[in-house]
């Protein structure tokens, strides 16, 4: 009776770690899968970082072009307008 005791225990032994070995290769796998899903995500975070910061760089480097612009034509209109003056004047004469 003991024997059958035993060798049932070994048939159930072998049989959980075949269940357990046939199981751990898809967890593995998923394991694998999830944490290439992590370390892409985390790359993706990286990039739109990186993309945010140079998007605001080019932002505050064509506001001060704009600056510049409107400096140069507040310039211009002044020139314009010292030149009609001129010329206002040269007609009076």
């Amino acid at each position: 009776m003991r024997t059958r005791t035993l060798v049932r225990l070994v048939v159930l032994s072998f049989s959980f770690a075949f269940v357990v070995t046939a199981a751990a290769g898809p967890v593995v796998a998923a394991v694998a899968c999830v944490g290439m899903l992590i370390s892409a995500l985390a790359m993706a975070r990286e990039d739109v970082a990186r993309r945010a910061a140079a998007a605001e760089a080019e932002a505050v480097a064509a506001t001060t072009e704009a600056k510049a612009a409107d400096a140069v034509v507040a310039e211009a209109e002044a020139v314009i307008a010292g030149a009609r003056l001129r010329l206002r004047g040269e007609a009076a004469w």
